[in-house]
């Protein structure tokens, strides 16, 4: 919960971290407290989100439904959108950028067959 409202501030502040993905935040626990630090700033657009940018913005994160059933739910809370609209489209969005990942894999294999 914390993490999603972490990106919520960095939505609202239209701070768009275009390789958000758990091995480019930091989190540090402080006396029941979380702090997070954004590793790969050069990703980075500043600009005013909407909506379907801000959840296309979670894709990376998990790929644990359950995950991201707590992201968009808190989410949901924070833009004050309907919880199934949220969610909805942050699976999708979770899927597509699986799929494609697991695409681009499979043709560099395929592309690279000779450096086994």
């Amino acid at each position: 919960k914390a993490f999603t409202r972490f990106t919520f501030k960095l939505h609202e502040n239209g701070i768009n971290f275009l390789d958000h993905s758990p091995g480019n935040t930091l989190i540090k626990f402080n006396g029941g407290d979380y702090t997070f630090y954004l590793v790969d700033l050069n990703r980075m657009n500043f600009e005013t989100m909407t909506f379907e940018k801000r959840i296309k913005n979670f894709a990376k994160l998990t790929i644990h439904k359950s995950m991201v059933e707590l992201m968009s739910r808190e989410y949901a809370k924070l833009i004050q959108q309907d919880y199934n609209k949220v969610y909805n489209l942050m699976w999708a969005e979770t899927t597509a950028f699986q799929e494609a990942f697991h695409k681009r894999r499979r043709l560099k294999k395929k592309l690279k067959f000779w450096k086994r």
